[in-house]
């Protein structure tokens, strides 16, 4: 059936403002939260500014708080991550930072009333022991249930830059490959602290948000 030029233009418009509000609601229902890594606090590189951009739409944002001993322990950060992070579900979604990473897949994984997330976006995340801090290594886990987190959600991005110093860019390719995420990789950027210029991290509300809106 042939439908004029304009009636479809009008007919596409009445769609997009229906569904327009549909997208808004959706996006202000979710609840991000943002876990911090090795040594860092909330107020630290890019966090606070990525919860303001956040909350800027609309949408509920958390700081996780952890310890930012030089020797943290995995069992007291998973009860930290247990109290700030008591109920997840379809609208929770996580964007985490190095040592923040493996934590908070650790914490989903071994949450036995939990069937879905909404996503997560992991920057510089890693499983495997880092030679440059040993200290950290209790928080490796050879046997995480990656099937569990690949059934959590469709949305997973990992994020890396080719520069990092820290974790090495092939240790966060390796997550990407084990968790089946997509994977973003950085020409530069480090380790993404606030030291190497980010105090802000327009990259990363770009790849939440984009996942966001393809749910």
């Amino acid at each position: 059936m042939f439908i004029h030029r304009s009636r479809f233009k009008r007919l596409l418009a009445a769609v997009l403002l229906t569904l327009t509000p549909l997208a808004l609601a959706a996006e202000q229902a979710a609840h991000v939260y943002i876990v911090h890594g090795y040594r860092a606090t909330p107020d630290d590189h890019w966090f606070a500014w990525l919860k303001q951009r956040l909350e800027e739409t609309g949408t509920r944002v958390s700081i996780v708080e952890l310890s930012p001993a030089v020797n943290p322990q995995p069992q007291q950060w998973q009860q930290a991550l247990q109290a700030q992070i008591p109920h997840p579900d379809e609208h929770s979604w996580f964007v985490t930072h190095s040592l923040g990473s493996i934590a908070l897949l650790q914490y989903l994984a071994t949450r036995k009333d939990l069937s879905t997330v909404g996503g997560y976006v992991l920057v510089s995340g890693f499983n495997d022991r880092l030679s440059n801090i040993p200290q950290i290594d209790g928080f490796i886990r050879p046997d995480l249930d990656y099937r569990k987190l690949i059934q959590l959600t469709h949305n997973r991005v990992v994020i890396a830059a080719r520069n990092d110093a820290v974790v090495p860019h092939a240790v966060s390719a390796a997550l990407a490959k084990r968790l089946e995420a997509r994977f973003v990789s950085l020409p530069e950027g480090g380790h993404f602290l606030e030291a190497e210029g980010f105090k802000t991290f327009p990259r990363v509300l770009e790849e939440l948000k984009k996942e966001m809106s393809v749910r």
